[in-house]
């Protein structure tokens, strides 16, 4: 397993890169990732470090296969009438969260409430698309295309140990930094079922992708416009709807829709 291995190796690398940060600008050691009130060359300097690392696994995994970085990822991304897949996941998710949002507003359960200033709420609006399939092809790419592609192809290890592995690994890598809320992690875990269900059915990165880039547009644009009346725990919050008791439930009827569309009879 790999993928596994070049993915434990990315908090290293972010955790080396802001400790020499840190230390360069006479701050102390942290022994988390966390950049909070830390200096912005140490914030800018995790982000690159973040992306480069990214860019590596991704590029080195096809390597360890014999193929090369293109051969291997045309191949998750055929272009014959799977493509289409994309299309069909991003129309499923925005239509899910449409629902789902409609419902809040009706019952109250969420406000709209133009809380981010004109120039910022432009500028993510302008942003939204970019930051939507950049997210999308990222995410997908290591943790489908690599990840559970590799524990797919494991030997002695059940179809259904692997799709379990790879959406833990998927929720996990959401935590490694220091992040506000903690309590969103079983809607990341079920998130990753259906992404992997998604991969596992079809073979290639189409649907997953056009299920991932749809959540992340509705949930973006939505953000600056509106506010969580909660609670909570029924509703999600801020950019985690998916992690209320109605955003889980959805996402399992998703995942059944997925199986039942684009599993083989």
């Amino acid at each position: 397993m790999i993928a596994l291995l070049l993915l434990a190796a990315i908090p290293c690398v972010m955790w080396l890169i802001q400790t020499a940060l840190l230390t360069l600008q006479g701050h102390p050691v942290r022994w988390r990732l966390d950049s909070r009130a830390a200096p912005t060359i140490v914030r800018t300097g995790g982000r690159i470090a973040t992306q480069l690392s990214l860019l590596g696994v991704v590029m080195v995994y096809p390597l360890t296969r014999g193929r090369g970085a293109l051969e291997y990822y045309a191949s998750l991304l055929p272009r014959d009438r799977t493509a289409l897949q994309f299309a069909q996941g991003f129309a499923v998710s925005t239509l899910f969260l449409c629902l789902l949002f409609a419902a809040w507003l009706a019952t109250g359960r969420l406000q709209v409430d133009v809380h981010h200033s004109r120039k910022k709420w432009i500028r993510r609006l302008v942003l939204l698309i970019p930051t939507t399939v950049f997210g999308a092809v990222v995410e997908e790419v290591l943790f489908r295309g690599v990840v559970l592609a590799d524990l797919l192809e494991a030997e002695r290890l059940p179809h259904g140990a692997a799709i379990a592995i790879g959406a833990m690994v998927f929720a996990v890598a959401h935590y490694v930094r220091t992040v506000k809320r903690r309590w969103t992690f079983p809607g990341h875990v079920v998130l990753g079922v259906l992404l992997c269900v998604a991969f596992a059915e079809t073979g290639a990165l189409w649907l997953p992708m056009g299920l991932h880039a749809g959540g992340i547009f509705m949930i973006m644009g939505f953000r600056p416009f509106v506010r969580y009346r909660g609670p909570a725990w029924v509703t999600g919050a801020s950019i985690f709807p998916f992690a209320g008791v109605i955003g889980l439930l959805g996402l399992a009827v998703l995942t059944g829709f997925v199986v039942r569309q684009y599993g083989v009879p």
